[in-house]
């Protein structure tokens, strides 16, 4: 058939200028869920810069290990952050044409395996310090919690080592490392966490205010390890039966935001705790150095934690003037409960 005047035969890849560029593989369940988990990971990073400014308005007079170790938290979550905003950019922006870059990796993501097993290794090492103060019986369970982190320190590193040896398109044949790192990581959770609430609800002594308090530091303990729990173990999961794929690499970004935050929460938490009026009531709060040269009442178990030690006391009633009920009872003024509710604001405590 003849062509009209002025018109040319299309010829592929002149025709049309685009033809020529390759189509960019699918990135919904890889760099897309890597985007979605530096996103919500920036929201909980600007937590953590609040909750670090808040620890050291709070306490300026903590012991500098604890200062020491608040900043590198910090940093780590510094670090953590800005590494995978480069990756995201590598990705999406820089090499977005190029599919060979798209397999072949970056380094900041190859980083990051090192950097997270990192992050989240301090976070429960100071889980880990509050547990072994609780007593004897539970510093065996310390040791479990400290075989399975020396195990998925172990993880880690190799996790590391293979990611820069290999491609992206290869590491998929060793996820596994990761999600049996994150195993680790979760065992090591319900381990500690379990301990703690163990000897709260073994300290519990029948009398309603002091049980509503032991109450809701249970409920606190549980809330501080479970949502670090659930998404390492949908890390666990994700990069088991889902290896191809980032989605396990997006999760982890939101799990670590949540070690670092829940750990400055646990240390922001003391001045509320001191200061609460069901604990002040029923029980003399005293700071864990101050605390030692105390007498607990005989046959009731305390709770020797980082925060503060709980050291029960004979129960306050008002009125001035009353005698002692059975030799067990003290007569406080407001204004005394007022001024050693000062007291206990400006001593520091030992976490």
């Amino acid at each position: 058939m003849a062509l009209p005047p002025n018109a040319t035969a299309a010829t592929p890849g002149l025709g049309d200028p685009l033809g020529a560029i390759p189509k960019p593989p699918a990135l919904d369940n890889s760099y897309g869920a890597m985007l979605l988990g530096t996103s919500f990971g920036l929201m909980l990073y600007g937590l953590t810069i609040h909750q670090t400014y808040r620890y050291f308005r709070l306490y300026p007079r903590d012991l500098a290990l604890f200062k020491g170790f608040v900043a590198l938290i910090l940093t780590l979550e510094t670090v953590h952050t800005v590494i995978w905003m480069i990756a995201c950019y590598h990705f999406l922006i820089t090499d977005y044409s190029n599919a060979g870059s798209l397999l072949t990796g970056h380094w900041t993501v190859k980083a990051n395996v090192a950097i997270t097993g990192a992050g989240n290794l301090i976070c429960q090492l100071f889980y880990a310090r509050r547990v072994f103060l609780l007593g004897k019986k539970s510093r065996w369970v310390v040791l479990g919690a400290g075989i399975f982190m020396t195990a998925c320190l172990g993880f880690d590193i190799a996790a590391t080592v293979e990611a820069f040896k290999l491609s992206l398109e290869d590491f998929p044949r060793f996820s596994w490392l990761v999600s049996a790192a994150y195993g680790c990581a979760v065992a090591t959770d319900v381990l500690l966490t379990g301990a703690l609430i163990r000897v709260l609800l073994r300290s519990r002594t029948g009398f309603k205010r002091t049980d509503s308090t032991l109450d809701m530091l249970i409920v606190y303990s549980i809330n501080t390890g479970l949502l670090t729990s659930v998404t390492g173990l949908l890390v666990f999961v994700f990069a088991l039966i889902l290896p191809g794929n980032y989605i396990y690499a997006g999760i982890s970004i939101v799990n670590a935001k949540l070690y670092a935050n829940s750990v400055l929460a646990v240390l922001n938490s003391r001045r509320s705790l001191a200061s609460s009026t069901r604990v002040v009531d029923d029980f003399e709060m005293y700071p864990t150095n101050s605390s030692r040269n105390q007498r607990s009442h005989p046959g009731v178990d305390t709770w020797n934690g980082p925060q503060v030690s709980v050291s029960l006391r004979p129960t306050i009633t008002a009125g001035k003037g009353t005698a002692p009920h059975n030799g067990s009872r003290v007569s406080l003024s407001i204004e005394e409960k007022d001024s050693r509710r000062r007291d206990l604001m400006e001593v520091p405590s030992a976490v």
